[in-house]
């Protein structure tokens, strides 16, 4: 296989390639949309809720002003086993968290698919006596004062305490992506504050683990600038990872959430196709290579056996060829029967060898008269055969004069001695055999002989 052949292959095998990444990115593209969409809608439920736990918080603060926590607590519908987790152990809720407790049970009363999500979870931040109330135990959680370092809050926008107030004006911060204090997992808060009497007295929160993203291969990236951040989702391991596709959601006031899903994912990932489809493409030419190979092969044996040795005419085995007894059958065409004149008088003088430069002689000169889709055979001995497709009886009539003249003009020089055929001319006619028409162009040949005795 040649170099041509190769990139030939190669080109295809990459032409193909490129449409088929083409057609897969535009099915992976709209998955990835609808994916986006599912996070985003994530998003602005547990906005929702959040706010709404918030507001509601700050509904019953004012409600129960004058009730007392035992009677906040015997008003409070206990259904799911939450968990308190307290900076310092073994102080009682407050007035604020008893209500923020009440709060968080009655919302799972009335609210469908509040506390079903494994990837997330839910909690009370208190800030008049530091405790965490989950809606399910962490027992890792358990003596971590990191939870409750406010500095480490700031830093990550992992509490309400990190916000100035213009941030706080769609009641809803959004933390860092970080790590949480009681595992490696990494996750991301969306939090909503809990205002009394003027004063921030906690905030609900519910921390999404971004253990699933980063299982997929993605990460997360923060930007800040001007107080705004841009949390990032791309694929840190592909090539060019922000030459992406992109999505984006405005989640709140000042941030903003991108997905970024890279084109050199889908070329690296489906990059076993090119291989596939280069094996194949090299594969075809490679066999298109050997067949046309051998069909030259097969057309030089071919010509081998319908050419005459002494003067690579044709022979009469062309007459068997299916080609050629096809187009016989079609087309019309006109015959000259040829014979050389004297040639047995020739090879009985000077020898065959002289009688066969002779014939030779008449070959050449017929090559020089017609074409070369012409079928010029030699039939025996000094005798030759030329059939013409297409052409009249007076264009063949003229080329056999023409042929008369050439050969007599073609004199064998070393002995002196003249040249000369006979023809016959016979065109065919309607529904006539090709050995019909040889037949009567022999008979114009005898009779041209004739005229010489």
């Amino acid at each position: 296989m040649n170099v041509r052949s190769f990139v030939s292959s190669f080109a295809v095998a990459m032409l193909l390639f490129i449409v088929s990444v083409t057609m897969i990115g535009a099915v992976l593209i709209s998955y990835e949309e609808k994916q986006f969409n599912t996070y985003a809608n994530n998003l602005a439920k547990t906005k929702q809720k959040v706010i709404l736990l918030g507001l509601l918080t700050e509904a019953q603060l004012a409600q129960y002003e004058n009730f007392s926590i035992e009677q906040i607590e015997a008003l409070t519908d206990f259904s799911f086993q939450d968990a308190i987790y307290a900076l310092r152990p073994y102080k009682n809720l407050d007035y604020v968290e008893t209500v923020a407790r009440k709060a968080l049970h009655q919302a799972e009363a009335h609210l469908s698919n509040v506390y079903d999500r494994e990837d997330a979870i839910l909690y009370f931040r208190s800030y008049t006596s530091d405790k965490l109330i989950l809606e399910r135990p962490i027992p890792d959680l358990e003596g971590s004062k990191e939870t409750f370092d406010i500095e480490w809050c700031r830093v990550n926008y992992a509490c309400i305490l990190a916000a100035w107030k213009e941030q706080l004006s769609d009641r809803v911060l959004i933390s860092k992506p970080f790590k949480t204090t009681y595992s490696d997992e990494m996750a991301l808060s969306i939090m909503s504050p809990v205002y009394y009497r003027g004063k921030l007295v906690g905030e609900f929160s519910e921390q999404l683990y971004l253990s699933s993203l980063y299982n997929e291969g993605k990460a997360v990236d923060v930007e800040v600038s001007n107080g705004n951040k841009q949390i990032i989702i791309y694929f840190p391991s592909y090539p060019l990872a922000h030459f992406a596709y992109t999505q984006s959601y405005v989640a709140d006031n000042n941030n903003l959430v991108i997905y970024q899903y890279p084109f050199s994912k889908i070329v690296v990932d489906y990059s076993f196709i090119l291989v596939i489809y280069s094996v194949v493409a090299f594969a075809y030419y490679r066999k298109a290579n050997e067949s046309k190979q051998s069909k030259i092969q097969l057309e030089n044996a071919l010509s081998d056996v319908t050419q005459d040795d002494l003067t690579g005419l044709l022979n009469r085995r062309v007459f068997k060829e299916e080609r050629f007894k096809h187009r016989m059958e079609v087309e019309p065409y006109s015959i000259i029967a040829i014979d050389g004149n004297r040639i047995k008088k020739i090879n009985d003088r000077y020898g065959h060898h002289v009688g066969d430069e002779v014939i030779v002689i008449i070959a050449d000169s017929m090559r020089k008269v017609f074409r070369n889709s012409d079928y010029l055979v030699r039939t025996g001995g000094d005798e030759f055969i030329v059939i013409l497709p297409g052409c009249s009886m007076s264009k063949a009539s003229m080329l056999a004069k023409k042929l008369r003249s050439v050969v007599k003009h073609n004199r064998l020089n070393t002995l002196d001695i003249e040249i000369s055929v006979s023809t016959g001319v016979a065109v065919r006619e309607e529904d006539e055999t090709l050995q019909e028409v040889i037949v009567r162009a022999d008979e114009e040949l005898y009779e041209m002989k004739k005229q010489r005795v």
